[in-house]
């Protein structure tokens, strides 16, 4: 048998992304809408975050 040498795939230089990550980044830019990091607030970021594990 022959071995098969997999590629690693870094998953941080992909061009594109499955639809539901996708989507997701849409969700929270739409969220975020052009706000600075620092103008967010830390309860606004938890809304958020646990947003995206509520739909699963």
């Amino acid at each position: 048998m022959r071995r098969i040498v997999r590629k690693k795939v870094n998953l941080n230089k992909l061009k594109t992304g499955c639809s539901p990550c996708i989507r997701e980044v849409k969700y929270m830019e739409h969220k975020i809408s052009n706000r600075k990091i620092s103008e967010i607030n830390i309860q606004e970021v938890k809304t958020i975050i646990s947003s995206m594990f509520k739909k699963v």
